[in-house]
C-alpha cells in the first residue's frame, strides 16, 4: 500500500526513538510504520500495511473506541495499553493518538522499564539525549548561582535582591530538572504533593516578564477558591515556563499581538478515562495569547518530538510538557488560529480538596 498523500516525511521521521504508526480513518488500517515499529512487531512496513491493528493489542475494540474520539478532540491519550511484540510477550504502553490530516498518528511509549531489545533501543536513545542535555545544563549552573550571590550586598535595592533570589531559586530548580533529564522519557518518580498552581504561574510569569523587555503585557484571571493540585512543583514549573516562554517568544519574534493571559478555573465535570481508572481532573489552567498562532501544518503534531517551526529549535519543549502532564494523569489540549492560541491543562486536585467558599 502506498504512503498516504497526507503524510509529511519531514515530520514523521523514520528513525524517531519510539514506536510510531499512521492509520487511516475510519477503519484504522495501517498506512505507515517507522523502523522501531518494524522491530517491535517483527514485520516489515510493507507486510503491516493494510492491517487493522489486530497485531497490536488484544484490546482491539477498546482501542478503536479511543481512536474514534480523535476526529473530534484532535488528540487522545491511552494509558496502560497492552501491546503484543513479535515474540508474543506483552507490555504496557502509553499511546498518544493525533490527527494527521485525514489520518491518525499513533505514538507508543513504554510504561516503566522494558527488557526487550527493540524497546530498549528507543529508551536508550532518549536517555542518551537526556544525559547530554543534563551535562550541558549542569556545568554552568554553579557559576551562575555563585555570580548572583556576589551581586547581593547589604545595601542592595529590594527589587534587585528579589531578582537575585529568583536567579538562585531557578538555578536550583534547573539543576533538579537536569538530574531528572537523565531519564528524559520517564516521569514515574515525580515528587507529588499539594501544589498551589497560582504560585507556580506567578513565578513563571515573573521570569517571562524579566526577560521580554516590555514587549508583552501579562494579565491573570485566577479562581481564588481553586484547590491545590496533586503534582510535582518543579515539573509543573517547567510546564508553565515552557508554555509562557513559547507564547512570549512567538509574539516578540513575529511582531504580532501583545498580550498573554493566565487563567484558572474549577471544572468538576472534567475526567480522564483509561482502561482501569476514571479520574477527576477539575483543575483547569489556560495560557492564552494573541500572537500569530501555530501554523496549520504543525498544529496536529505540536506535541511530537522534533516538530518545531523555530529556526534554532529542537522540538522537544512541548514533548516534555506533554510527558509531564501525562505523568500527572492530566490532559493537555491546544486550539490555535491567527490572533488567538490557547493551551488548556486539566489536572487532578490534591486529595480531599474541594473549592474554598
Amino acid at each position: 500500500m502506498a504512503m498516504s498523500d497526507n503524510l509529511n516525511p519531514g515530520l514523521l521521521v523514520d528513525d524517531m526513538p519510539f514506536v510510531l504508526l499512521v492509520v487511516r480513518q475510519p477503519d484504522f488500517s495501517v498506512i505507515w510504520v517507522n523502523t522501531h515499529a518494524e522491530n517491535l512487531f517483527g514485520r516489515s512496513r510493507k507486510s503491516l500495511a493494510g492491517n487493522n491493528l489486530e497485531f497490536l493489542t488484544p484490546n482491539l475494540d477498546e482501542t478503536h473506541g479511543y481512536l474514534t474520539r480523535v476526529k473530534d478532540r484532535g488528540a487522545v491519550n491511552i494509558h496502560s495499553l497492552r501491546v503484543v511484540a513479535s515474540d508474543d510477550s506483552s507490555a504496557l504502553y502509553t499511546a498518544s493518538a493525533f490527527s494527521h490530516g485525514d489520518d491518525i498518528a499513533l505514538m507508543l511509549i513504554p510504561e516503566g522499564r522494558q527488557t526487550r531489545k527493540a524497546e530498549q533501543g528507543g529508551s536508550n536513545a532518549v536517555s542518551a539525549l537526556g544525559r547530554m542535555l543534563a551535562h550541558e545544563l549542569k556545568n554552568p549552573l554553579a557559576g551562575i548561582k555563585g555570580a548572583a550571590q556576589l551581586l547581593k550586598t547589604a545595601d542592595s535595592d529590594p527589587e534587585d535582591v528579589e531578582l537575585i533570589n529568583l536567579i538562585a531559586t531557578e538555578t536550583d530548580r534547573i539543576r533538579r530538572l537536569a538530574d531528572r533529564m537523565e531519564s528524559f522519557a520517564e516521569f514515574d518518580d515525580l515528587n507529588k504533593g499539594a501544589v498551589n498552581i497560582h504560585s507556580v504561574l506567578r513565578q513563571a510569569r515573573l521570569l517571562a516578564q524579566s526577560s521580554n523587555s516590555g514587549h508583552v503585557t501579562f494579565s491573570e484571571e485566577y479562581d481564588p477558591s481553586l484547590p491545590e493540585v496533586d503534582g510535582d512543583t518543579d515539573a509543573l514549573m517547567q510546564v508553565a515556563i515552557n508554555l509562557i516562554g513559547n507564547a512570549t517568544e512567538a509574539i516578540t519574534n513575529s511582531g504580532t499581538g501583545q498580550s498573554i493571559r493566565l487563567e484558572t478555573a474549577y471544572r468538576p465535570g472534567m475526567r480522564s478515562q483509561t482502561d482501569d481508572t476514571d479520574r477527576a481532573l477539575p483543575i483547569e489552567i489556560r495560557i492564552v495569547d494573541d500572537g500569530p498562532g501555530i501554523s496549520e501544518s504543525l498544529r496536529d503534531q505540536i506535541f511530537m518530538p522534533f516538530v518545531t517551526d523555530k529556526p534554532a529549535g529542537r522540538g522537544l519543549g512541548l514533548t516534555l510538557v506533554s510527558r509531564i502532564i501525562a505523568a500527572h494523569g492530566g490532559v493537555i489540549n491546544v486550539a490555535s488560529r491567527p490572533g488567538r492560541t490557547v493551551f488548556s491543562l486539566s489536572l487532578p486536585a490534591a486529595s480531599n480538596q474541594e473549592p474554598q467558599s
